[in-house]
This record gives structure tokens, sequence and C-alpha cells, in this order.
């Protein structure tokens, strides 16, 4: 087993470790209050403008931590129409009266332990959520839910994910600016403007607002306007950095926490139309996140693996994660780390968690959300506008 070191940021192996038997975690704490719909979708209006241009190419401070996949939600969808019934927990033996009790609704409290207040945040409107999850791939790309009914309104969050803080994160940083000083002006982009502009011709006006036309709803603006993006540890190549980050003992960071893989995007903002040339230009857009929270995947024993967690934080099974990387069935044990004695201190025992974990809850109470993430986002003038011919 492996827990971070909070001083150094990287996992320290514990020789200490063993599994417990005739224990288990606990699904059965009553769900929070149930999110407010009225409050929970809010509307973003345009911000004021403000110039500048996007951050230069230069040295960047490292992370705090690294990613490592334990932590990663999968991105596979659920490919089952109902979440199975939870297994039977296994014989108690007398060992367990002596163990205090870990719920998974303790585990964002522990995530806060370990400097992640974010993932944290994320995770608790989860659990107040309605019931809400896709049945397929498709349907999760489309936004449906498990009645076949798009998404409500309570299911989309703006207030959590803030850019600034996503780009404190050397990787993220590095995409971003990838983004607005390159991957906008590829001939893939430049086709993607063609269609938008030529779309919105016939309105025959010199100045078109694209927020005016979305009533300043961002997932609008995204379905209408979006015309470019970048991943985060979402390719091969960036998940054989995260592997090999995760190989070299540094732990993960809030972003992996949060948010796992997800897509920076680029949407266009205002254009104008010179029309005796026939030339649309753009010369504003925004950037912002999109991503699914959600715990999708298999619901059999290769589940997406998630750590060991008690009311301490996280640890991880070096043994476990492998077999998950290689899609092995694998029996998980919770793991007490100390001596014997430490089975009755809180936070000693440490409780496997999987996406799996997450469906059962949510088929126990009826609860649980799987909702889309917006983030805030950046209004960039381009010193270099984007011009295309209609």
């Amino acid at each position: 087993m492996y827990k971070i070191n909070k001083l150094l940021w990287r996992w320290t192996k514990q020789d200490d470790a063993r599994a417990v038997r005739g224990v288990g975690m606990s699904l059965d704490k009553p769900p929070p209050a149930q999110l407010n719909p009225l409050k929970a979708h809010v509307e973003q209006a345009e911000p004021k403008s403000r110039p500048p241009a996007p951050a230069q190419r230069g040295n960047l401070p490292d992370d705090n931590g690294k990613n490592a996949q334990a932590l990663s939600r999968s991105k596979t969808q659920l490919s089952k129409p109902e979440v199975p019934q939870p297994p039977k927990p296994p014989r108690l033996t007398e060992r367990e009266t002596t163990v205090p009790p870990f719920d998974i609704q303790d585990i964002p409290a522990a995530m806060r332990k370990e400097m992640m207040p974010v993932g944290a945040k994320l995770m608790d409107r989860w659990f107040a959520g309605e019931l809400n999850y896709s049945r397929s791939e498709d349907d999760q790309k489309y936004e449906i839910n498990q009645d076949g009914k798009p998404y409500p309104d309570s299911m989309y969050d703006h207030g959590i994910i803030k850019m600034k803080w996503v780009l404190g994160f050397r990787r993220a940083r590095e995409q971003y600016e990838d983004l607005v000083n390159e991957r906008i002006y590829s001939s893939k982009a430049a086709s993607a403007v063609r269609q938008i502009v030529a779309r919105y011709m016939s309105f025959g006006r010199m100045y078109l607002s694209a927020w005016g036309i979305c009533r300043h709803d961002i997932r609008i603006l995204h379905k209408d306007f979006q015309f470019q993006y970048v991943t985060v540890d979402g390719t091969f190549e960036q998940k054989a950095k995260t592997a090999l980050r995760q190989s070299t003992a540094h732990a993960p960071d809030g972003l992996t926490a949060a948010l796992g893989s997800f897509v920076i995007n680029a949407a266009i903002s205002e254009i104008e139309y010179d029309f005796q040339k026939r030339i649309g230009v753009v010369e504003k857009i925004v950037v912002y996140v999109k991503d699914s929270y959600s715990f999708q995947g298999e619901l059999d024993t290769t589940s997406q693996y998630l750590g060991h967690w008690s009311r301490r934080g996280v640890a991880i099974s070096a043994a476990t994660e492998l077999a998950n990387l290689a899609g092995s069935p694998w029996i998980d044990f919770p793991v007490v780390i100390g001596p014997t004695q430490a089975l009755s201190d809180p936070g000693k025992v440490y409780y496997p968690i999987r996406n799996r974990d997450f469906r059962q809850w949510q088929r126990k109470h009826n609860r649980g959300g799987d909702f889309i993430v917006y983030s805030d986002f950046n209004t960039i003038c381009l010193q270099r506008p984007i011009v295309v011919h209609f």
C-alpha cells in the first residue's frame, strides 16, 4: 500500500499494511438534502472584454502533485439499463465491532484532508443531486438521462470549476496555450468557423454577437459556436506521461481528483461580416472547460478502481491498480495500516472504492446525479483575427 506524504507530495510505501476480513464500507448513511433545482443552474452573462492576449510560452511552475489513474473517473459509459443489486456482504466477525464505521459519503471530507477541495465539492454535489445517469455512450454524448429525457437544468453546474484554478496546473496551462496560440488557427478550426459564419450570414448583420443569439447561455453557445478544443490527460500520449509520473512516486493532485481527463474548448464570441469582400472576421473568442462528472463503467470486479479511502484520506494498492489497468478481475479487501490495535482507531482502516459503489448507492437511495460541468470562461481578444471566406 502507498499513502500520500503531504510534505513531499509523493506516494510513500506502507510496510505495515495488511488486509482486513469481515468488515465493509457502508452505503447506509441517509443522503443529504436534495439540491435545489432553482439554484443549481446559473446562467452566465458575457463579462467585460479584457485584452490579453494569450499567455506567452515560457517557464511554468511545476504541478504541486501529479496525476494518478487511481483517482480518474472512468469515461466509458454505462452499458446496462439497470444497476445490479449490491452483492451480499461477507459474514461478519467480532473484529467488525471494533472498527469504526466508514460510509461512502465520508469520502468528500477525506478528500479535503488530502487538499482536494474542488474534487470534494463536485462529489458533494453528486450526492445531493436527483437520480440522473445515462444508459449508453450515445446518451451520455447527447446528455440524455435514464428516462430518455434531456438532463434537467439542475444537472448543469457553472460555479465550482474556475479557469484560473485549472490554469494553475502546468499540464492544463500548456494545453490552453497550445489551443489559443496554435490550434484555433488550424485548417480544421477554420473549416468549423466557416460553417458557423455561413450559418448566420442570412441575418444580414455587419456585426453578430454569439452571446446575444444564445441568450447568454453557455450551453447553447457550446452547441452552436464551439469550433476547437484540446484535451488534458485524455490522449494516449498524455495518459502515458501520467502513468510515468505515477511510477516515479508522485501523488495525484487536485485537478486529477476533480476532473480526471477533460476538454478545454474555444467558442466564437463575436463575428464581423464584410459582405463586399465576402469574409467573416472573428476577433473575440471565449475559452472554457466542459466535462461530465459521472461514475460510469463496468459494474463487475473490473469496475474502475478509485483507491482505498478512510476518514484520513486515500491509499493505493499497487496490486489492485495493476489488475485494474490490465482489465483483470480482482477481489478487494479493506486494509489496516498500523499495528493490530489500529483497527479501533478511526481512519486507520482503508476501504476499496470503485465506480460501481456509487452506482449501488444510487440504486439504494434513488439519488445521486451525474451532471455536466462548465467552468467560467476567459474572453480573449485575438491579436491575430481568424478570417474566413464565404
